[in-house]
């Protein structure tokens, strides 16, 4: 029997594109144990009280004639997110109370990542700090993991590009990137991946995403936990687009991870 792995993965949805970029409106996370795909979750959603006012949801832009900023267009988000928290008013929560919550559940579980660690860490920061004048994580122990590392230089391999090679022309758009130049390489692409459900679609929303990342994490688990431990677990890393344009080998990534002159390699294409 496997021992236990207790893991709390989570997921983020932030404003954007107006004065109130990357502060968090829908935070959830799930946790349980990794080893075990027939254990128990725990999973908590919450909106934050302090970012759902009808302001929030404007997107704006600096004119660059005058300098001045002006209104662009209403978030698509808006609706569906209000409507939702005005039917569920107990998911809204203060955003103090929410990391009360978080650093709890925390304390109860062994590591704590997402898909993009360093987007959703960097975006809790910046909402505490926004409200509160200084950074959490840090005040916080735990061991990070980041699943988009963990996918990109393991679960991208020769097998994979294989797997791409043997679509046909519809097919093979699901594994883009956004802009259709590059394969992709999101949370939304990997579970179609390795779930093998090519026209999966998120709903981009924070415990749905969570959810999936959840299950992504145990699946890389049951494939390669060592690696897990050793590599990846509170040592979590960028990642660059190139690793996969180049078609690199997962070792030949792996030996470029450790690397330290190569470490500094940032993404460099949204998904």
């Amino acid at each position: 029997m496997r021992n236990k792995f207790n893991a709390l993965v989570l997921d983020t949805e932030t404003h954007f594109k107006s004065v109130y970029q990357n502060l968090i409106f829908d935070i959830a996370w799930v946790w349980g144990d990794l080893r075990n795909p027939t254990a128990p979750k725990i999973e908590r959603r919450f909106f934050v009280k302090e970012f759902l006012s009808q302001e929030h949801w404007e997107h704006t832009y600096v004119d660059k004639e005058t300098g001045i900023r002006k209104y662009w267009k209403r978030d698509s988000r808006a609706i569906e997110t209000q409507r939702h928290a005005h039917d569920k008013p107990r998911m809204v929560k203060s955003w103090d109370f929410i990391m009360g919550v978080l650093q709890a559940d925390i304390s109860m579980v062994d590591a704590v990542g997402s898909y993009n660690w360093n987007f959703d860490s960097r975006a809790i920061d910046t909402t505490n700090r926004n409200l509160n004048h200084e950074g959490i994580l840090s005040t916080w122990d735990y061991k990070a993991f980041c699943l988009q590392d963990m996918y990109v230089n393991k679960i991208i391999n020769a097998n994979y590009f294989k797997f791409i090679d043997s679509l046909d022309e519809n097919e093979r758009k699901n594994y883009l990137s956004k802009s259709g130049k590059n394969l992709g390489y999101s949370a939304e692409v990997m579970a179609r991946y390795v779930n093998e459900h090519t026209d999966y679609v998120e709903s981009h929303t924070a415990l749905d995403d969570s959810k999936v990342e959840f299950e992504l994490a145990r699946i890389f688990c049951n494939r390669h936990f060592v690696e897990f431990k050793n590599d990846f677990l509170g040592n979590p890393k960028n990642v660059s687009w190139t690793l996969i344009r180049d078609k690199y080998t997962s070792a030949e990534k792996m030996r470029r991870r450790g690397d330290k002159s190569d470490n500094n390699e940032q993404q460099k294409e949204l998904f």
